[in-house]
């Protein structure tokens, strides 16, 4: 019986002993913990792997920083310590460069990135002034404020002579655009002069469409008369020239003269 319990006392003396060697060896916390896992199907399970594996890891990632996926393996989120997370967008999908006749996007990342005005049909870029557009003699994608005069055409013929002024036709789509117009009258009889009309056609001398007429009438105690009218934006048709004209000579000892300014847009 004595022999058991010396035996038993033995053991516990052992145990304890074994236990302080354990303390010693691990004395403040847990440095290691082996085995864990995560379960990537059913019966497979993948070990965890900690930041010093880098990127390029694809399975068991319980990584310390959020991680990217670009497809086939998570990339480590990049920043920096002044700057934080990097949020660049290195690229969009579907990005175009601007040009002008760029067709109507079906999506919101198929957009211009400077700005564009729709004529209807395309986009075109908004153009601003500068000496090569502001003395184009067409106009195409640019926003005015105020219409600019980009061509005219006048005539001042001999006495007794019609004045007529004709801007020839632009060919294709192009249309011509009247802005203002100018016109004298002016005659040597002290029993004034008139009326005459002054015709504003889509088209050539004495054939095209009138757009617009005004009428001249010199009284007794006038001698001459001249008018300048802006802001008319008239347009006429595509292909076809645009004239300004008295409808006829005023007669003897008198003169006149017209001035049409405008624009043509393709």
């Amino acid at each position: 019986m004595n022999t058991i319990k010396k035996a038993l006392g033995w053991l516990c003396i052992a145990t304890v002993l074994g236990l302080g060697v354990t303390v010693l060896a691990f004395p403040a916390s847990i440095t290691q913990l082996a085995g864990l896992a995560v379960a990537q199907t059913s019966t497979q399970w993948n070990s965890l792997k900690d930041m010093a594996q880098g990127d390029g890891q694809s399975n068991g990632v319980m990584l310390g920083s959020p991680c990217l996926w670009n497809g086939v393996t998570c990339d480590r989120q990049r920043g920096t310590i002044a700057g934080g997370a990097d949020v660049a967008v290195k690229s969009i999908s579907g990005g175009v460069t601007p040009a002008s006749n760029f067709a109507n996007p079906t999506n919101a990342l198929t957009t211009f990135s400077l700005g564009g005005l729709f004529d209807g049909s395309t986009w075109d870029q908004w153009i601003g002034i500068s000496n090569t557009n502001n003395t184009a003699t067409t106009s195409q994608g640019a926003a005015y404020t105020t219409p600019l005069s980009t061509w005219f055409v006048t005539s001042t013929p001999a006495a007794n002579t019609q004045a007529t002024a004709s801007k020839a036709s632009g060919g294709g789509t192009v249309r011509h655009v009247a802005t203002s117009i100018t016109w004298c009258f002016a005659t040597d009889t002290a029993a004034g002069a008139g009326p005459f009309n002054i015709n504003l056609r889509d088209g050539a001398t004495g054939a095209g469409t009138i757009m617009r007429t005004w009428i001249v009438d010199l009284p007794a105690v006038e001698n001459s008369q001249c008018q300048d009218l802006s802001g008319l934006n008239m347009t006429g048709s595509a292909a076809t020239a645009m004239t300004l004209e008295f409808a006829a000579a005023g007669g003897a000892a008198t003169v006149e003269t017209v001035s049409l300014t405008g624009y043509s847009t393709p």
